[in-house]
């Protein structure tokens, strides 16, 4: 893992030991956008797709974290400190995309 400016930056390879948890993270947030175009809530498809997606992180983590426990129990206490930031990160993601909405259509195009 190499250190960035902000603290950390992590590369396919360093994910190697919680895969199943990152997999499935990035499968709930393309089903998650998928989901967002198909309900289209907001006029832009952008808008539409990266709520979905943004909604979706915090559930892919949770299921994540239930998978990569079944396929490799003792994976994630090896690697907590990745496995916290990447929940963080699911956090911040599904707030930013549930108070979305006064945002959504405001930006100049």
């Amino acid at each position: 893992m190499r250190e960035s400016q902000f603290g950390f930056e992590y590369s396919w390879s360093d994910l190697q030991p919680v895969r199943a948890l990152a997999v499935t993270v990035l499968v709930a947030q393309l089903l998650g956008a998928a989901i967002g175009l198909w309900l289209a809530r907001y006029p832009e498809w952008f808008d539409n797709l990266w709520a979905g997606g943004a909604i979706a992180t915090s559930p892919g983590y949770a299921m994540g974290l239930l998978i990569q426990h079944r396929l490799k129990p003792g994976s994630l206490t090896e690697n907590v400190v990745m496995v916290r930031r990447m929940g963080l990160i699911a956090v911040v993601l599904s707030l930013v995309g549930l108070i979305f909405p006064p945002f959504a259509g405001t930006h100049a195009g």
